[in-house]
């Protein structure tokens, strides 16, 4: 239980701060978050039923600051 737990709560936190981070770059903030929303799901059901390793996946959010802030706002 604590793991899903910690699983949770990690993909919850990035459902929110990706969003905030591309909004920097002029990204709008609805598409950012429903985006963010269906790669999750769609990596995570990947990885379950074609994988079946039982990982979560999410977009990452160190590549997404590099592009906001280094890229984009260079």
């Amino acid at each position: 239980m604590p793991r899903r737990f910690t699983t949770f709560v990690t993909l919850a936190y990035i459902l929110f701060v990706n969003p905030s981070i591309l909004k920097d770059a002029g990204m709008p903030i609805e598409a950012t978050f429903a985006a963010t929303c269906v790669s999750s799901a769609f990596a995570t059901l990947i990885m379950g039923l074609y994988a079946n390793y039982p990982i979560a996946v999410a977009p990452g959010m160190g590549l997404n600051a590099f592009f906001t802030y280094a890229v984009v706002i260079e």
